[in-house]
């Protein structure tokens, strides 16, 4: 028997974690394949455990992993999977103040169930619940085959070039392939998913995209994803993850990849500029010449690499 359990992350959610956890308890015969649920929670200060505690009434079991200290979104995830990596096969990973669909175990679980050993993880499309109650609609295509992404080199170069298609907030991940892959790195609060993701490909891990909308995700303006953008976190980190695929690229994909970002901080230039926002004018200026030097030594590396 396929043992599956439930994470969910949370930090200081006492307005969405009702709504997340409803959202499990609603997925009918499903939820009875899982052997747990667990919430990792981050030193929350606020009521999100007793809400939770008052809102679950499933006979599937709801544990606390209180942290002994704030760790941060990535560690407290890796935590978390290190406490229940004994008990689970599979893990199954659903953000505090996101909404699963009626349909998210029964489409996981079934692959889950049917999928060959060298899969690592599955996940699908999703759609986004935006702060003013409005939904902006991801893929959602019932006549789509599932898409198999096989860990290897071809992968990792079309990952690199077109972002994180992978979504951590719904996912499934094989505690196996966690392991032989290691943790996500805290050193990437923005991009650690697309850290993680490129190197499980490389080391030969497939994933399985369901082309469904099977969560909703919630968009908030003071994530961790909003909060990089306001200090081009997301370049930077990605100055420091490019260099290591390297030699997977051909040099239009470099100047592709580097071209983006620049236009990206472009935009955020004409932004902070009209918002005379002077701090983040001169960040901007700064990951420039940054984004101009790493180009410089990327090239280079790439014409040795050639030789």
């Amino acid at each position: 028997m396929i043992r599956i359990a439930i994470l969910i992350p949370s930090y200081n959610n006492e307005d969405t974690i009702n709504y997340t956890l409803e959202s499990i308890q609603t997925q009918r015969e499903w939820l009875k394949k899982i052997s747990a649920v667990y919430i990792a929670d981050d030193c929350s200060s606020d009521r999100t455990i007793a809400l939770a505690q008052a809102t679950w009434h499933s006979p599937i079991g709801l544990h606390i992993l209180p942290a002994d200290r704030n760790q941060g979104q990535w560690e407290n995830v890796n935590r978390a999977i290190n406490l229940i990596k004994e008990t689970a096969d599979w893990c199954l990973i659903l953000h505090s103040d996101d909404i699963a669909k009626p349909n998210w175990l029964e489409m996981i679980i079934s692959r889950i169930e049917a999928c060959s050993e060298n899969i690592g993880s599955i996940c699908s499309s999703w759609d986004n619940l935006m702060p003013d109650g409005s939904i902006k609609q991801g893929e959602d295509d019932p006549d789509k085959q599932l898409e198999v992404i096989e860990g290897n080199d071809d992968a990792v170069r079309g990952t690199l070039l077109k972002g994180c298609w992978w979504h951590i907030s719904g996912c499934a991940i094989r505690v196996k392939m966690r392991e032989d892959c290691g943790s996500f790195n805290h050193k990437f609060p923005y991009q650690a998913d697309w850290e993680w993701l490129l190197r499980s490909l490389k080391r030969g891990w497939a994933v399985e995209y369901i082309p469904r909308t099977l969560i909703l995700y919630r968009q908030n303006v003071s994530s961790v994803s909003s909060k990089s953008f306001q200090t081009h976190r997301d370049i930077r980190e990605f100055l420091e993850i490019i260099p290591k695929y390297i030699n997977l690229l051909e040099p239009k994909d470099l100047f592709y990849l580097y071209q983006q970002r620049i236009n990206f901080l472009f935009r955020r230039l004409v932004k902070s500029l009209i918002t005379l926002n002077t701090q983040r004018v001169w960040q901007s200026f700064q990951v420039f010449f940054m984004l101009l030097g790493s180009l410089r030594a990327c090239q280079k590396q790439l014409k040795m690499i050639d030789e």
